[in-house]
């Protein structure tokens, strides 16, 4: 039966016909149609992993060149930071609009768009003659970057189903959770025979190889039958449709919070471990590597679990525990006068690890219910996890001057994780699929 199969068909660049009044897809590439990936290979998982990578390579990797940066400007001094913010923003706000273009235009076609802008932004900032000019480029940059790594969700939507959407999910999750270890490594080696230009230069690189490959590589995913009208008043019912599904607002909420507790370890990691335990910064760059290590171990294993046909509920009741055990036991060393790094580290890539454990199936269970808007309910998702994820760091920022940083930073991580299993126990069970879109 077709829908005891775990896999959807992929359409091989059908034409869409344009709704009354809009113009036909004005994208560059929908006319490209050669087509050489395969779902089911690594280079398929590989290049959707590189693409929800782009953030975390797009911030991590200009860390090193930040005193370069505010050297070479005069404007620039104590204002570096300022590149992460634009760039957070920018990506912020894209996927609200990037989702209803991919559902309508389809995504690939909106994907090779977002990443031909990308280069171009990231080639930009490689040039840009005043520290004003690298922030709007870096503005651009999010936005572009946004759009990009929100279509792998929608991508994987379109063509699998159940354990297969899911364990799919767990290997892109596997080749993002790379991207914090190597970025910052990166940016580094490049800064030892370069200037802080070439970082972006080399972000425009890899935009490109992954603009080549999507070119000649890349199908459409999406039935010609699922596309949507790009009005306004179809936009705004989109969204009310997503907004209505009480399984989305709940899975994605979840997924927000956890990201938020993830992020506040994040954001509060260099105020602890430097500034308050003495870690050298290379020795604190190690450590967040080998902590980072739990996304990329942690998705392997939800895939396994995925292909063992556990559930997406089990998977994520998992990880929520073991998150919030992890942020509490960190929460009471505080008081325990027990803080060290032998003793937090752990305790902080137990917190990493859970995130990467329930993060595919959240995914997966979210969009469970919204083929027909994927793109939109993708881009909703991931503007509430950005939007969480800032206010994770915001407040870390504003707390820390009237308390310990390290009882900041786990108090606060304490609070997501809690909050993200409230809405485990009480919001979800309640939850049932939403009514039919069409």
């Amino acid at each position: 039966m077709a829908g005891s199969c775990p896999h959807r068909s992929v359409l091989q660049n059908r034409p869409v016909a344009s709704a009354p009044g809009e113009s036909a897809a004005p994208v560059l590439f929908s006319r490209i149609v050669i087509v050489a990936l395969g779902r089911e290979t690594f280079a398929f998982t590989a290049f959707l992993g590189t693409l929800t990578a782009l953030p975390p390579l797009s911030i991590d990797m200009g860390l090193p060149g930040f005193p370069a940066i505010e050297a070479a400007f005069p404007d620039a001094a104590g204002r570096s930071p300022l590149t992460l913010s634009l760039f957070m923003a920018g990506f912020a706000i894209s996927p609200l609009i990037a989702g209803p273009i991919a559902d309508r235009f389809g995504r690939r076609a909106t994907l090779l768009d977002g990443l031909l802008i990308f280069s171009l932004a990231a080639g930009a900032c490689a040039l840009a003659p005043s520290f004003n000019v690298l922030l709007a480029c870096r503005l651009l940059q999010g936005f572009a970057a946004g759009a990009c790594a929100i279509l792998p969700i929608a991508i994987v939507r379109d063509l699998f189903v159940h354990g297969a959407a899911r364990q799919k999910l767990s290997q892109i999750a596997a080749v993002l959770g790379i991207a914090p270890m190597l970025a910052p490594m990166l940016g580094g080696w490049i800064m030892t025979f370069a200037d802080w230009r070439a970082i972006y230069a080399a972000q425009a690189a890899v935009g490109v190889v992954l603009l080549v490959v999507g070119a000649i590589g890349l199908a459409e995913s999406q039935p010609v039958e699922n596309r949507r009208s790009l009005n306004p008043r179809r936009l705004a019912e989109s969204y009310r449709f997503v907004l209505s599904d009480r399984a989305f607002v709940g899975y994605a909420m979840l997924y927000a919070f956890a990201f938020a507790c993830m992020f506040a370890f994040i954001s509060g990691a260099p105020s602890v471990l430097i500034g308050n335990l003495g870690l050298s910064t290379t020795a604190f760059a190690l450590l967040f590597g080998l902590t980072s290590c739990g996304v990329l171990v942690a998705s392997l294993i939800s895939g396994q679990l995925s292909a063992r046909h556990v559930s997406s509920r089990k998977i994520i009741a998992f990880g929520l525990v073991l998150m919030a055990a992890s942020a509490i036991a960190a929460l009471l060393l505080v008081p325990a006068g027990a803080m060290s790094v032998a003793a937090l580290t752990p305790l902080m890539a137990l917190t990493i690890f859970a995130f990467g454990i329930l993060a595919p199936s959240t995914n997966h269970e979210a969009l469970q219910n919204l083929p027909h808007v994927a793109g939109s309910a993708a881009g909703v998702m991931r503007c509430m996890q950005m939007v969480m994820g800032a206010f994770a760091s915001a407040m870390v920022a504003l707390l820390e001057p009237f308390g310990h940083p390290a009882l900041v930073m786990t108090g606060l991580m304490t609070a997501m994780a809690l909050i993200a299993g409230s809405i485990y126990l009480w919001v979800l069970p309640a939850s049932k699929p939403g009514p039919e879109y069409s």
